[in-house]
């Protein structure tokens, strides 16, 4: 039905963030999902013109926004996920000068060094070591080490360094804390009781992490282009603030990888991070956030009854229903996540719809999924309904094949994750 066109050489290499790990800026922050900048240079390199402006409706980590930017691109993103959004603020950034970052880092020094102690408090209970927890995500010392860097970071009254210590000591907690990042989730690590951090160790971490990665950064930056997409990079759901940011007619490209149909919650993901940081207090923020997040994940019991009217999907969902009844589900909102995941597919194509140019194109990175041994063809999917709403779909590229889950495996031996892409 559509053009697929071979690209595994060519993205195979490129599609993952991890190549970003030891990019300059791009480093600063462990980003799990994503594409590398060499991605986003790819594409740029396919246009007619330069002089571009750039939709990104999920930044992440902002790693388009920021790619962009370096080479002289204007781009406007959105970011739902309140630290995302500040990694991807941190990282826009342009204005840092080094003798500040060093001035800073000393009084954060001065200031951690002063406090005896500090209470570990949390609406969590597995946050800090405590006597009645099997299980506990930071030993006690290691939770008192990151509590008397937070404390001193928010001491900070320049916001723009506030912000990038933020940052830093988000970007080491995970090293010093008893989880990993677990695919989905996060797990604990096998040796996690007999590990032995001290407080030491975790200021060690975090001056490492600053001296030799933003100062360094900082420093060998060898100009600006011009461009500053922090301005254009706003805290909101791109479901509703494309309509509401962005004029008509405005936008040449969309690069972009929205959240993948895998019942993943990226929420989950930044748990650590969102917890200790103060960015998610309590169960409440929590819920709050996912429930804005694309619905692409079960964390939330979704109760919307809508659908698209698409063949496609609506084949799809027949037979997912069939097969349902021969296999018991690990959970009861599978179908509607799938239902409503393509409902936010074609909001999202509706509203961008409208903010691009004539010509303008889109470059939409997703992967195909499986759920009750059934295929869910979601590049397809999200095609037609790209189709179904005014755009020409020139060729779908075949960029990876991704692993199915163990329960899958047997019927869809693995997934295609590709890019699809659009005119207008």
């Amino acid at each position: 039905m559509y053009k697929y066109t071979d690209y595994f050489d060519v993205y195979g290499r490129i599609m993952q963030f991890n190549k970003n790990k030891t990019e300059p800026f791009h480093r600063w922050y462990p980003f799990v999902e994503g594409y590398s900048k060499e991605f986003i240079q790819s594409i740029v390199r396919e246009m007619d013109k330069k002089e571009l402006v750039c939709l990104e409706p999920f930044s992440g980590s902002g790693t388009t926004a920021l790619e962009l930017q370096n080479i002289g691109i204007e781009c406007f993103s959105f970011e739902v996920n309140p630290l995302m959004y500040l990694v991807a603020r941190v990282k826009l950034e342009n204005q840092y000068k080094v003798e500040n970052i060093e001035k800073w880092l000393k009084v954060i020094t001065d200031k951690r060094n002063e406090f005896e102690t500090v209470e570990l408090q949390s609406e969590f209970k597995t946050l800090y070591q405590s006597d009645d927890q099997k299980k506990w995500n930071y030993n006690a010392e290691v939770g008192m080490a990151v509590q008397k860097l937070y404390c001193a970071i928010n001491g900070i009254n320049d916001e723009m360094y506030r912000e990038l210590f933020t940052v830093a000591l988000a970007a080491i907690l995970l090293d010093v804390s008893n989880l990993y990042r677990n695919g989905k989730c996060l797990s604990y690590k096998k040796d996690w009781k007999d590990r032995v951090i001290t407080e030491d160790d975790v200021f060690r971490k975090f001056d490492d992490k600053v001296k030799n990665e933003f100062v360094m950064d900082v420093e060998n930056s060898l100009h600006h282009s011009g461009v500053d997409n922090k301005q254009k990079l706003f805290k909101q759901d791109s479901r509703i603030g494309i309509d509401e940011k962005i004029p008509d007619d405005s936008i040449d490209l969309v690069i972009t990888s929205p959240p993948y149909l895998n019942s993943r919650d990226y929420t989950d993901t930044y748990m650590l991070e969102l917890k200790t940081l103060g960015f998610t207090p309590n169960i409440e923020e929590i819920r709050h956030l996912r429930e804005q997040t694309l619905r692409s994940h079960v964390q939330i019991k979704w109760k919307d009854k809508a659908s698209v009217d698409n063949k496609d999907l609506i084949v799809t969902l027949d037979m997912l229903k069939e097969a349902a009844k021969e296999t018991k589900a690990w959970n009861e909102s599978i179908i509607d996540m799938i239902r409503l995941y393509f409902v936010d597919m074609q909001n999202i194509f509706r509203s961008i719809y409208e903010k691009l140019k004539k010509g303008g194109q889109i470059y939409f990175n997703v992967s195909n999924s499986a759920y009750f041994n059934v295929l869910v063809n979601t590049l397809e999917i999200c095609a037609s309904i790209a189709e179904e709403e005014g755009y020409y779909v020139k060729e779908i590229r075949k960029a990876r094949k991704l692993k199915t889950s163990p329960q899958q495996k047997d019927t869809v031996r693995s997934l295609l994750e590709g890019v699809i892409v659009l005119e207008k």
